[in-house]
C-alpha cells in the first residue's frame, strides 16, 4: 500500500476515477491495509472517501474538465480506455490541458494495448497523459504525484516517402508467374 494518507496527499489529491465496477474493485483491493491505530481495514478508494469520486458511465467527463460548473478542485483524473472510443480520447485529454492543465491525467489501458499503438503514440508525443498498463502504474503514477510517465518508447516514428523509397529500392524483386516484376 503506497503512502498516499499523509497530510501533504490528503491537502492536494482530489480523484476522479471514470471506470466501470470491475476495474474500480481492483483499484479498490490495491489501495487497502489495516490499519493498527484504528484496528480496522482502511480502503483509500472508498465511495464514501470525499476525495475519491468514482462514476461507471463515460458520460460526465465534463464535469471533470470544467472545475467553473463542475467538480471542484480535481487534481487527478483516471479514465478506462474501453469506455471511450481512440478520437473521444484525444479530444479529452486535448481538452483538459486546454481548459484544466493542472490536473493529472491517467489513461489506464485495460484493453489490450497492441490494438492501440497510434492512439498511445499521439498521448505520449503531445504529452497528454500517462499510460497505465497494470493496477500497480496506476499506485507508481499516484505514489509519484501524477507526473506524466516517461512514454517515449510508445511513439511512432513517421517514415517518410524518401525514406521509404530507398527501403523499396533495397529488396529484391522477385518475378511473378507471368515473368512480370511482382510489386513490391
Amino acid at each position: 500500500m503506497p503512502d498516499i494518507k499523509g497530510d501533504k496527499m490528503k491537502d492536494i489529491i482530489k480523484i476522479i476515477l471514470y471506470a466501470d465496477e470491475d476495474v474500480y474493485l481492483k483499484i479498490y483491493d490495491q489501495f487497502s491495509n489495516f490499519d493498527e491505530d484504528l484496528n480496522r481495514e482502511v480502503h483509500y478508494f472508498d465511495r464514501a472517501n470525499s476525495d475519491v469520486r468514482h462514476i461507471m458511465t463515460n458520460k460526465y467527463i465534463n464535469f471533470s474538465i470544467n472545475n467553473t460548473g463542475g467538480y471542484r478542485n480535481v487534481s487527478h483524473v483516471i479514465i478506462q480506455k474501453s469506455f471511450y472510443k481512440n478520437k473521444d480520447i484525444i479530444k479529452i485529454l486535448r481538452t483538459f490541458k486546454l481548459i484544466n492543465p493542472n490536473v493529472k491525467l491517467l489513461l489506464f489501458m485495460n484493453d489490450d494495448p497492441s490494438y492501440y499503438s497510434m492512439l498511445m503514440s499521439i498521448i505520449a508525443n503531445e504529452g497528454l497523459a500517462s499510460i497505465a498498463f497494470s493496477i500497480d502504474d496506476i499506485e507508481k503514477w499516484l505514489v509519484g504525484g501524477g507526473e506524466l510517465f516517461d512514454h517515449s518508447e510508445l511513439i511512432i516514428k513517421k517514415i517518410t516517402k524518401k525514406k521509404n523509397g530507398e527501403e523499396k529500392k533495397g529488396k529484391i524483386r522477385s518475378k511473378s508467374p507471368l515473368g512480370h516484376p511482382a510489386r513490391v
